[in-house]
């Protein structure tokens, strides 16, 4: 096979190198042997590093994780991790060519500190409007008492539906703001699974009578887990009531437990009108919605399945999602033994 040779100016790769000393983000080239071959102006600032090249990596670079990364202990060839330097947390992407490692870190503090400022909002904003729609549904309530008129009473019914719908919309809110902040520890129990997820059914019967869906716990009766109940009711309940909601006239729904190494996976399957392929990877986020339209005629506030994402993370596991057009989804939720 015969090789192609690229020959580069010398003229060239020096205006690329003083291009890079430009940049506002910092590269580094460490050798096979670890020495450094290149440093742009920008690394050496944040690193505080003085006349670098030509020293092994270990001399000069104090930063103990990013040591960590860069060590040829650190077997993973191409590395992407978030660390801290003086204060500011930087994303750091390592891609190994020829032996040869290429470090590229990004000042990613600004974008941290925007994603934090709207948490903070979201959560103030929620508890703020907490108290006056508990105002307001006490004072609505009241007058659906007392009202005679049917024709009141169906606009009193209407503004109670939308204020209900509000007050789920702040506590999702506020759910998924605590659990990005972490500020709510999870308080783990021995949870037997078949009694547990037989029990949310229960709450949501009701809505199965109305469509006529059948509900069947395959779930071992001995199944055990370690996790936090009330957390896990409310991750079960969103996939289980979405099983009900999304699901067709004379459907059914079952779930169903396996194991899969370190995890229990339980299974939350359906015979609904499914979810499109180029939607599965967007499901997750959050007031993502497939069918906008059929979302506002079932209700919810599209923030459930991002709780569940969050919750399953929170337990260091994970949620899967398999579905097709016109016969079903199954929702897995991975949970640590």
């Amino acid at each position: 096979m015969m090789e192609t040779k690229y020959k580069i100016k010398v003229s060239d790769l020096e205006s690329f190198l003083k291009f890079l000393d430009f940049l506002q983000e910092g590269i580094i080239v460490i050798e096979p042997d670890g020495k450094i071959g290149y440093i742009n102006k920008y690394a050496e600032d944040i690193l505080g590093i003085e006349e670098p090249e030509g020293a092994h990596f270990s001399k000069v670079i104090k930063n103990d994780y990013l040591y960590s990364i860069i060590s040829h202990k650190y077997e993973r060839d191409n590395v992407r991790e978030e660390i801290i330097i003086n204060d500011r947390k930087f994303l750091v992407k390592v891609y190994k060519i020829d032996e040869k490692k290429f470090i590229h870190l990004t000042d990613i503090t600004p974008f941290e500190i925007y994603k934090q400022a709207k948490k903070d909002f979201v959560s103030n904003v929620s508890h703020e409007l907490k108290t006056p729609i508990a105002v307001l549904k006490g004072i609505i309530e009241t007058l659906q008492d007392e009202e005679e008129s049917p024709h009141k009473k169906k606009f009193l019914s209407m503004a109670f539906k939308r204020i209900n719908q509000m007050n789920s919309l702040i506590n999702d809110l506020l759910i998924i703001a605590r659990l990005e902040s972490k500020e709510d520890k999870l308080i783990k129990t021995k949870i037997k699974l078949k009694g547990f997820i037989n029990s949310i059914y229960e709450d949501l019967a009701h809505l199965c009578k109305e469509k006529n869906i059948t509900f069947e716990n395959k779930i071992s009766d001995n199944l055990e887990i370690y996790a936090d109940e009330n957390k896990l009711s409310i991750l079960f309940k969103n996939l289980i009531e979405n099983a009900i909601k999304y699901n067709k006239e004379n459907g059914h729904v079952e779930v169903f437990s396996k194991e899969n190494g370190k995890y229990v996976v339980v299974s939350v399957k359906d015979t609904g009108i499914g979810i499109p392929k180029e939607a599965l990877p967007l499901i997750f986020e959050r007031f993502y919605r497939v069918d906008k339209s059929r979302s506002r005629n079932v209700g919810g506030t599209g923030l459930g399945l991002s709780i569940v994402k969050h919750i399953a993370e929170a337990h260091g596991g994970k949620v899967k999602v398999e579905s097709k057009i016109g016969e079903g989804s199954i929702f897995e939720v991975y949970l640590p033994k």
